[in-house]
């Protein structure tokens, strides 16, 4: 991931002024939606670090392996409730996607987010829709990508 290119998170901003200075501890994620797209860009970048350390303690699990990372290619935000710069809790709906091997995989979540001492973490997620909230299905090299990009799928997330 390039701190010029595009942050992963999906703002329209380079990494480096959107979710890299979150990453990096320079500031904190600000609002319930800013640490559930930080942790999204940090599953895209594999920072298994930066994930533990925002997910609760009474949460977490003991240890993540980047093995099980699939390859995200694509978030969307579809709302949020409550999570501001001055509640306690907050909700936020999305939807992303992803690859692994040759499958599409779609996410769908509801999390669930708590501000402790001005630090936003991430709680735990309902899964969403039919399927349990993840979908896989499998993707022609010419068909369009996942992602929503536009491009054929072997032009972008493709092997």
């Amino acid at each position: 991931m390039s701190d010029l290119g595009p942050c992963p998170c999906n703002l329209a901003v380079a990494y480096e002024d959107c979710c890299k200075p979150i990453h990096s501890g320079q500031r904190q994620a600000d609002t319930a939606e800013a640490l559930m797209r930080s942790r999204y860009s940090a599953y895209v970048a594999a920072d298994i670090d930066y994930l533990l350390k925002t997910w609760h303690p009474s949460t977490r699990p003991a240890a993540i392996d980047p093995k099980t990372i699939p390859r995200w290619c694509g978030l969307e935000v579809i709302r949020t409730e409550q999570g501001g710069r001055d509640d306690q809790q907050g909700v936020v709906e999305f939807r992303a996607q992803a690859m692994s091997h040759d499958k599409a995989l779609v996410l769908h979540e509801l999390s669930r987010f708590v501000c402790e001492d001005g630090r936003w973490l991430y709680l735990d997620g309902e899964l969403q829709g039919d399927g349990g909230g993840l979908k896989a299905s499998k993707v022609g090299r010419n068909s369009p990508c996942p992602c929503g990009s536009g491009k054929k799928f072997k032009k972008c997330c493709g092997p």
